[in-house]
């Protein structure tokens, strides 16, 4: 299974993040998975990739060209996918990936993985999604997307199928188990 990763470019202020991410690699490798990831070596990208790398597991960055001078492309990588626009990127992302799973990040985070929800929601793609709830990090968001259903906005079942979740070993196993979506017309 191939693991798409949304995570930030900064380490955070606390090494949770950093070891939570080592645990996320660690679970993955155990379970044969490999990693589709920004192509970063910033941040908990640069973690999870480096991780990845020393314990031989395929891994796919996914880096525009402007980003790979900014925040530093992972020269490393066996493979690296180069492209003009962050929109292309988020769409080679989407197509090598069988999963997405969020780490805490910042607003390139939240803008991947709120494409593929949408995407979900209007039945282009239907594949499962899980926020890693380290230190509670995303306890607000999953609380005012609730705030959303009860007003209207966006309806509970493309709440209800996204994890929120602090233990990798229960995301990868609702990744393997993921039961499909009804699109928002069907």
């Amino acid at each position: 299974m191939k693991i798409a990763i949304y995570c930030g470019s900064s380490l955070g202020n606390s090494d949770i993040f950093k070891d939570e991410a080592l645990k996320v690699v660690s679970c993955l490798k155990r379970n044969n998975a490999s990693i589709v990831y920004g192509g970063s070596e910033s941040g908990i990208m640069g973690i999870i990739s480096n991780e990845a790398l020393r314990l031989n597991m395929d891994v796919i960055g996914v880096i525009t060209n402007r980003l790979a001078l900014l925040e530093k492309e992972n020269k490393n990588l066996g493979t690296i996918i180069k492209v003009d626009t962050i929109r292309q990127r988020k769409q080679a992302m989407l197509e090598q990936s069988d999963a997405f799973l969020v780490l805490p990040g910042g607003y390139g985070t939240f803008d991947e993985i709120f494409e593929v929800i949408t995407l979900i929601q209007i039945g282009e793609i239907n594949k499962p999604c899980a926020f890693l709830n380290v230190n509670n990090y995303y306890d607000k968001l999953k609380e005012f997307l609730y705030s959303c259903v009860e007003n209207g906005f966006i309806a509970q079942r493309f709440v209800d199928m996204l994890v929120f979740e602090n233990d990798i070993e229960k995301i990868y196993s609702h990744f393997v188990n993921y039961k499909k979506v009804k699109a928002k017309w069907e």
